[in-house]
Protein backbone atom coordinates (compact mmCIF):
# COMPACT_ATOMS: atom_id res chain seq x y z
CA UNK A 1 0.00 0.00 0.00
CA UNK A 2 2.91 2.34 0.56
CA UNK A 3 3.53 4.88 -2.21
CA UNK A 4 7.23 5.71 -1.93
CA UNK A 5 7.40 7.18 -5.43
CA UNK A 6 5.65 10.33 -4.26
CA UNK A 7 8.19 11.52 -1.71
CA UNK A 8 11.26 9.18 -1.78
CA UNK A 9 11.93 9.55 1.92
CA UNK A 10 11.21 13.27 2.04
CA UNK A 11 8.29 14.54 4.15
CA UNK A 12 4.91 14.54 2.45
CA UNK A 13 3.96 18.22 2.44
CA UNK A 14 0.28 18.88 3.04
CA UNK A 15 -1.17 22.37 2.75
CA UNK A 16 -4.58 23.13 4.23
CA UNK A 17 -6.36 26.18 2.81
CA UNK A 18 -8.82 27.82 5.22
CA UNK A 19 -11.28 30.66 4.70
CA UNK A 20 -13.09 32.75 7.31
CA UNK A 21 -15.54 30.60 9.27
CA UNK A 22 -13.98 27.27 8.31
CA UNK A 23 -15.07 24.26 10.42
CA UNK A 24 -12.53 23.61 13.16
CA UNK A 25 -13.17 19.89 13.68
CA UNK A 26 -11.95 18.74 10.23
CA UNK A 27 -8.80 20.88 10.48
CA UNK A 28 -8.06 19.41 13.91
CA UNK A 29 -8.42 15.89 12.52
CA UNK A 30 -6.03 16.61 9.66
CA UNK A 31 -3.36 18.06 11.95
CA UNK A 32 -3.75 15.50 14.74
CA UNK A 33 -3.65 12.43 12.51
CA UNK A 34 -0.48 13.69 10.84
CA UNK A 35 1.12 14.42 14.22
CA UNK A 36 0.27 10.94 15.47
CA UNK A 37 1.62 9.38 12.27
CA UNK A 38 4.93 11.19 12.77
CA UNK A 39 5.03 10.06 16.42
CA UNK A 40 4.31 6.47 15.41
CA UNK A 41 7.02 6.47 12.75
CA UNK A 42 9.48 8.40 14.97
CA UNK A 43 10.29 10.71 12.09
CA UNK A 44 8.82 13.67 10.25
CA UNK A 45 7.02 11.70 7.55
CA UNK A 46 4.42 14.43 7.14
CA UNK A 47 4.72 18.19 7.18
CA UNK A 48 1.55 20.28 7.41
CA UNK A 49 0.98 24.01 7.13
CA UNK A 50 -2.05 26.26 6.96
CA UNK A 51 -2.72 28.63 4.08
CA UNK A 52 -5.08 31.56 3.58
CA UNK A 53 -5.61 33.99 0.74
CA UNK A 54 -3.45 36.73 2.21
CA UNK A 55 -1.47 34.84 4.85
CA UNK A 56 -3.47 36.43 7.69
CA UNK A 57 -4.83 34.29 10.52
CA UNK A 58 -8.39 33.05 10.21
CA UNK A 59 -11.23 32.56 12.69
CA UNK A 60 -12.98 29.20 12.66
CA UNK A 61 -16.75 28.76 12.68
CA UNK A 62 -16.70 28.57 16.49
CA UNK A 63 -14.66 31.76 16.73
CA UNK A 64 -11.34 30.16 17.63
CA UNK A 65 -8.50 31.82 15.68
CA UNK A 66 -5.98 29.67 13.83
CA UNK A 67 -2.46 30.74 12.93
CA UNK A 68 -1.79 30.75 9.21
CA UNK A 69 1.65 29.90 7.83
CA UNK A 70 1.51 31.09 4.21
CA UNK A 71 -0.45 33.15 1.71
CA UNK A 72 -1.44 31.40 -1.52
CA UNK A 73 1.01 33.47 -3.58
CA UNK A 74 3.90 32.56 -1.23
CA UNK A 75 3.02 28.93 -0.64
CA UNK A 76 5.86 26.41 -1.04
CA UNK A 77 5.34 23.34 -3.24
CA UNK A 78 2.96 20.78 -1.74
CA UNK A 79 2.17 17.12 -2.36
CA UNK A 80 -1.43 17.45 -1.15
CA UNK A 81 -3.71 20.49 -0.97
CA UNK A 82 -6.85 20.30 1.16
CA UNK A 83 -9.46 23.07 0.95
CA UNK A 84 -11.27 23.20 4.28
CA UNK A 85 -14.37 25.39 4.12
CA UNK A 86 -17.89 25.42 5.55
CA UNK A 87 -20.90 27.63 4.97
CA UNK A 88 -20.28 30.32 2.41
CA UNK A 89 -17.70 28.34 0.47
CA UNK A 90 -19.70 28.84 -2.74
CA UNK A 91 -18.76 32.53 -2.75
CA UNK A 92 -15.01 31.91 -2.52
CA UNK A 93 -14.06 32.94 -6.03
CA UNK A 94 -10.89 34.97 -5.58
CA UNK A 95 -8.87 34.44 -8.75
CA UNK A 96 -5.62 34.02 -6.80
CA UNK A 97 -7.03 31.06 -4.87
CA UNK A 98 -8.46 29.41 -7.98
CA UNK A 99 -5.22 29.93 -9.94
CA UNK A 100 -3.21 28.47 -7.08
CA UNK A 101 -5.40 25.35 -6.96
CA UNK A 102 -5.20 24.84 -10.71
CA UNK A 103 -1.43 25.34 -10.62
CA UNK A 104 -1.03 22.83 -7.78
CA UNK A 105 -3.03 20.27 -9.73
CA UNK A 106 -1.05 20.85 -12.93
CA UNK A 107 2.19 20.42 -11.00
CA UNK A 108 1.12 16.94 -9.92
CA UNK A 109 -0.27 17.59 -6.44
CA UNK A 110 -3.32 15.84 -5.09
CA UNK A 111 -6.02 18.47 -4.60
CA UNK A 112 -8.87 17.90 -2.19
CA UNK A 113 -11.92 19.46 -0.63
CA UNK A 114 -13.18 18.89 2.92
CA UNK A 115 -16.78 19.50 4.03
CA UNK A 116 -17.93 22.13 1.51
CA UNK A 117 -14.50 22.54 -0.09
CA UNK A 118 -15.82 20.82 -3.21
CA UNK A 119 -17.52 24.11 -4.12
CA UNK A 120 -14.15 25.82 -4.40
CA UNK A 121 -12.70 22.97 -6.45
CA UNK A 122 -15.71 23.10 -8.76
CA UNK A 123 -15.29 26.83 -9.22
CA UNK A 124 -11.63 26.24 -10.09
CA UNK A 125 -12.78 23.87 -12.83
CA UNK A 126 -11.23 20.79 -11.22
CA UNK A 127 -14.42 18.74 -10.76
CA UNK A 128 -15.96 18.82 -14.22
CA UNK A 129 -17.20 15.32 -15.09
CA UNK A 130 -15.66 14.01 -11.86
CA UNK A 131 -17.19 12.42 -8.79
CA UNK A 132 -16.89 14.14 -5.44
CA UNK A 133 -18.06 14.00 -1.84
CA UNK A 134 -19.48 16.95 0.05
CA UNK A 135 -21.32 17.56 3.31
CA UNK A 136 -24.88 16.35 2.77
CA UNK A 137 -26.30 19.82 3.51
CA UNK A 138 -24.55 21.22 0.43
CA UNK A 139 -25.13 18.34 -1.98
CA UNK A 140 -28.26 19.70 -3.68
CA UNK A 141 -26.76 23.17 -3.95
CA UNK A 142 -23.59 21.81 -5.58
CA UNK A 143 -25.67 19.83 -8.09
CA UNK A 144 -27.67 22.95 -8.91
CA UNK A 145 -24.63 25.18 -9.33
CA UNK A 146 -22.41 22.68 -11.19
CA UNK A 147 -24.49 20.15 -13.15
CA UNK A 148 -21.39 18.57 -14.69
CA UNK A 149 -20.11 17.49 -11.27
CA UNK A 150 -21.13 14.03 -10.10
CA UNK A 151 -22.03 14.37 -6.42
CA UNK A 152 -21.62 11.16 -4.44
CA UNK A 153 -23.38 10.31 -1.22
CA UNK A 154 -20.22 8.63 0.14
CA UNK A 155 -18.00 9.82 2.99
CA UNK A 156 -15.02 10.39 0.71
CA UNK A 157 -14.19 9.98 -2.96
CA UNK A 158 -10.83 9.51 -4.68
CA UNK A 159 -11.08 10.41 -8.37
CA UNK A 160 -7.57 10.40 -9.80
CA UNK A 161 -5.66 13.16 -8.00
CA UNK A 162 -8.87 14.81 -6.78
CA UNK A 163 -9.83 13.83 -3.23
CA UNK A 164 -12.97 15.04 -1.48
CA UNK A 165 -14.74 14.16 1.73
CA UNK A 166 -17.99 15.09 3.45
CA UNK A 167 -16.26 16.66 6.46
CA UNK A 168 -16.94 16.02 10.11
CA UNK A 169 -15.69 12.63 11.28
CA UNK A 170 -15.29 11.47 7.67
CA UNK A 171 -12.19 13.69 7.57
CA UNK A 172 -10.57 11.18 9.91
CA UNK A 173 -11.37 8.34 7.50
CA UNK A 174 -9.88 10.29 4.60
CA UNK A 175 -6.70 11.10 6.53
CA UNK A 176 -6.27 7.46 7.59
CA UNK A 177 -6.62 6.51 3.93
CA UNK A 178 -3.92 9.02 2.95
CA UNK A 179 -1.61 7.86 5.76
CA UNK A 180 -2.09 4.28 4.61
CA UNK A 181 -1.31 5.28 1.02
CA UNK A 182 1.98 6.95 1.96
CA UNK A 183 3.12 4.93 4.98
CA UNK A 184 1.21 1.66 5.01
CA UNK A 185 -1.76 0.09 6.73
CA UNK A 186 0.03 -0.62 10.01
CA UNK A 187 0.75 3.08 10.53
CA UNK A 188 -2.84 4.05 9.74
CA UNK A 189 -4.10 1.39 12.17
CA UNK A 190 -1.82 2.68 14.93
CA UNK A 191 -3.08 6.22 14.42
CA UNK A 192 -6.69 4.99 14.55
CA UNK A 193 -5.92 3.09 17.76
CA UNK A 194 -4.38 6.19 19.34
CA UNK A 195 -7.59 8.07 18.54
CA UNK A 196 -9.72 5.20 19.91
CA UNK A 197 -11.29 4.82 16.46
CA UNK A 198 -12.10 1.10 16.29
CA UNK A 199 -13.26 0.73 12.70
CA UNK A 200 -11.68 2.59 9.77
CA UNK A 201 -14.38 3.25 7.20
CA UNK A 202 -13.82 3.02 3.47
CA UNK A 203 -14.96 5.67 1.02
CA UNK A 204 -18.11 3.84 -0.06
CA UNK A 205 -19.77 4.36 3.33
CA UNK A 206 -22.80 6.72 3.15
CA UNK A 207 -22.11 10.32 4.17
CA UNK A 208 -25.49 10.91 5.77
CA UNK A 209 -26.60 9.01 8.84
CA UNK A 210 -29.53 6.67 8.33
CA UNK A 211 -32.95 8.17 8.93
CA UNK A 212 -33.61 6.21 12.13
CA UNK A 213 -30.32 7.45 13.60
CA UNK A 214 -30.99 11.05 12.57
CA UNK A 215 -34.44 11.04 14.11
CA UNK A 216 -33.53 8.90 17.12
CA UNK A 217 -36.59 6.78 16.46
CA UNK A 218 -37.14 3.24 15.24
CA UNK A 219 -40.89 3.74 14.85
CA UNK A 220 -41.57 2.63 11.28
CA UNK A 221 -44.70 4.79 11.00
CA UNK A 222 -42.84 7.92 12.08
CA UNK A 223 -39.95 7.18 9.74
CA UNK A 224 -42.34 6.80 6.79
CA UNK A 225 -43.88 10.17 7.62
CA UNK A 226 -40.49 11.91 7.84
CA UNK A 227 -39.34 10.23 4.63
CA UNK A 228 -42.42 11.60 2.84
CA UNK A 229 -41.62 15.09 4.12
CA UNK A 230 -38.00 14.89 2.98
CA UNK A 231 -39.02 13.71 -0.48
CA UNK A 232 -41.62 16.49 -0.87
CA UNK A 233 -39.74 19.70 -0.11
CA UNK A 234 -40.49 21.47 -3.39
CA UNK A 235 -44.06 20.19 -3.56
CA UNK A 236 -45.27 20.00 0.06
CA UNK A 237 -48.01 17.49 0.78
CA UNK A 238 -50.79 17.81 3.32
CA UNK A 239 -50.73 16.17 6.72
CA UNK A 240 -53.74 14.16 5.60
CA UNK A 241 -51.74 12.68 2.73
CA UNK A 242 -48.74 12.04 4.99
CA UNK A 243 -51.00 10.28 7.46
CA UNK A 244 -52.51 8.16 4.70
CA UNK A 245 -49.02 7.27 3.45
CA UNK A 246 -47.97 6.27 6.95
CA UNK A 247 -51.23 4.42 7.57
CA UNK A 248 -52.45 6.55 10.49
CA UNK A 249 -54.82 9.43 11.17
CA UNK A 250 -53.69 13.05 11.36
CA UNK A 251 -54.51 13.04 15.07
CA UNK A 252 -52.26 10.03 15.62
CA UNK A 253 -49.56 11.75 13.53
CA UNK A 254 -49.79 14.83 15.75
CA UNK A 255 -49.38 12.76 18.90
CA UNK A 256 -46.47 10.81 17.43
CA UNK A 257 -44.49 13.93 16.45
CA UNK A 258 -45.25 15.69 19.71
CA UNK A 259 -44.10 12.71 21.75
CA UNK A 260 -40.93 12.10 19.68
CA UNK A 261 -39.77 15.58 18.66
CA UNK A 262 -41.71 17.90 20.95
CA UNK A 263 -43.21 19.76 17.97
CA UNK A 264 -46.17 19.33 15.66
CA UNK A 265 -45.67 17.61 12.28
CA UNK A 266 -46.44 20.94 10.57
CA UNK A 267 -43.65 22.70 12.46
CA UNK A 268 -41.22 19.83 11.84
CA UNK A 269 -42.03 19.91 8.12
CA UNK A 270 -41.60 23.68 7.98
CA UNK A 271 -38.20 23.55 9.69
CA UNK A 272 -37.09 20.85 7.25
CA UNK A 273 -38.05 23.01 4.25
CA UNK A 274 -36.41 26.11 5.74
CA UNK A 275 -33.19 24.18 6.40
CA UNK A 276 -33.13 23.19 2.73
CA UNK A 277 -33.76 26.81 1.75
CA UNK A 278 -30.89 28.01 3.91
CA UNK A 279 -28.54 25.57 2.21
CA UNK A 280 -29.51 26.89 -1.23
CA UNK A 281 -29.33 30.47 0.02
CA UNK A 282 -25.82 30.14 1.43
CA UNK A 283 -24.24 27.73 -1.04
CA UNK A 284 -25.64 28.98 -4.36
CA UNK A 285 -26.46 32.20 -6.15
CA UNK A 286 -29.95 31.05 -7.14
CA UNK A 287 -32.36 34.05 -6.97
CA UNK A 288 -34.29 34.32 -3.72
CA UNK A 289 -37.64 33.86 -5.46
CA UNK A 290 -36.45 30.58 -6.96
CA UNK A 291 -35.08 29.40 -3.62
CA UNK A 292 -38.53 30.01 -2.17
CA UNK A 293 -40.22 28.02 -4.95
CA UNK A 294 -37.80 25.12 -4.65
CA UNK A 295 -38.65 24.80 -1.00
CA UNK A 296 -42.41 24.90 -1.50
CA UNK A 297 -43.08 28.61 -0.89
CA UNK A 298 -45.13 30.15 -3.69
CA UNK A 299 -45.20 33.50 -1.93
CA UNK A 300 -41.81 35.19 -1.37
CA UNK A 301 -43.06 37.33 1.49
CA UNK A 302 -44.40 34.25 3.28
CA UNK A 303 -41.01 32.59 2.80
CA UNK A 304 -39.21 35.66 4.18
CA UNK A 305 -41.43 35.79 7.27
CA UNK A 306 -41.02 32.12 8.02
CA UNK A 307 -37.27 32.30 7.50
CA UNK A 308 -36.94 35.26 9.87
CA UNK A 309 -39.06 33.49 12.49
CA UNK A 310 -36.60 30.58 12.57
CA UNK A 311 -33.22 32.19 11.82
CA UNK A 312 -33.81 35.73 13.08
CA UNK A 313 -32.79 37.34 9.78
CA UNK A 314 -34.42 37.90 6.40
CA UNK A 315 -33.16 35.70 3.54
CA UNK A 316 -32.01 38.77 1.59
CA UNK A 317 -30.02 40.07 4.58
CA UNK A 318 -28.46 36.64 5.17
CA UNK A 319 -27.19 36.45 1.60
CA UNK A 320 -26.01 40.08 1.67
CA UNK A 321 -24.08 39.49 4.89
CA UNK A 322 -22.49 36.39 3.42
CA UNK A 323 -21.18 38.24 0.41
Amino acid sequence: MRDTSVHDGKPVRIGIFVAHGFPLAPLSMVLETLRLANDTLRRGAFEAFIISLDGADRDSSCGLPVRVDHAVDACPPVDVVLVCTGEGSSVIDDSAVLRWLRSAYRSGSQVGGISSGAFVLARAGLLSERSCAIHWAGAIALCEAYPHVHVSGEIFVIDGRIITCAGGISTLDLMLHLIETFEGRATARRVADDLIYPSIRHGHEPARIELHRRTGSTNAILLRAVEMMESHVEDPVTLTRIGEGAGISVRHLERLFSRTFGVSPSKYYMSLRLREARGLLIQTEIPLAEVALRCGFHNSSHFARRYRDVYGILPSDERRALH
